[in-house]
């Protein structure tokens, strides 16, 4: 409950394929009650060989010593934020055991990616794939598996890759997750899908919302619909204090 009430109603920096490593996070992050490092891959055999610095390391001890590395680089810039791994995996045990490196690490939140665009795990049925009606059984087994781990864990999905996204809420609303986090771009609008916010905020999880994020009307209008805490990604990396300024608009306008 102490997370919930320390997140909710604030400004996260959402994870961004390529660039969300903790350098950018601290440099980039003022203004967040949380950052996303990310999307780290945890796929052991392609260290080395696939997406270079993006690859978990496959030794437990060398992982949870870059991920420590992670975290204190974030901390040293950012006091008081909450430090949250975005993780994509083709293989369950691959992913728990990235899990647990992390926790040990000292980080705060895990979330598992289902929404990435990684080329090879969608062509094994995992991320977007996932949570298509013919894999969905192999998701509800991921989540239920990952709920029993004794850490925040957050669910990723991105808006549009199914028509109905309520029987996996209506699932995940049975387990122990800490929420669930949606990218809510509208390619046909080029803004968020806002109307979806407010179809969900009837659950009982926190609920995060990101993708097309770009202006304190937008933040305001998601907290409105029912988002417990809204992510900024792409804006950050063209202007660093994006979040920053967002964050204090924010506040003026609550006092």
């Amino acid at each position: 409950m102490e997370l919930y009430r320390n997140l909710k109603g604030k400004i996260f920096l959402s994870s961004m394929m390529h660039y969300t490593n903790g350098r950018f996070c601290s440099e980039r992050g003022s203004g967040s009650a949380m950052v996303q490092i990310g999307a780290y891959l945890a796929e052991p055999p392609a260290y080395g060989i696939l997406e270079h610095g993006w690859v978990l390391p496959p030794n437990r001890e060398k992982c949870i010593e870059f991920l420590q590395r992670e975290i204190e680089i974030v901390r040293d810039g950012l006091k008081g934020v909450k430090v949250c791994l975005n993780l994509a995996t083709p293989r369950l045990e691959w992913g728990l055991e990235a899990a647990e490196c992390f926790k040990d690490a000292g980080g705060d939140l895990l979330e598992l990616n289902f929404h990435g665009g990684y080329k090879r795990y969608l062509e094994l049925g995992r991320l977007r794939a996932m949570v298509l009606p013919e894999n969905r059984s192999e998701l509800y087994r991921w989540l239920e598996r990952f709920s029993l781990m004794d850490f925040p864990i957050i669910a990723k999905f991105r808006l549009g890759v199914v028509s109905d996204y309520m029987p996996i809420l209506d699932f995940i609303e049975s387990l122990k997750l800490f929420g669930v986090h949606f990218n809510i771009r509208d390619e046909s609008s080029g803004k968020p899908c806002f109307e979806f916010i407010k179809q969900i905020r009837k659950y009982r999880f926190f609920i995060l919302a990101s993708g097309y994020v770009r202006s304190l009307k937008d933040v305001k209008m998601l907290f409105e619909l029912g988002a417990h805490m809204v992510g900024l990604a792409e804006p950050v990396i063209t202007n660093p204090t994006f979040i920053a300024e967002i964050a204090k608009s924010l506040e003026l306008k609550r006092h």
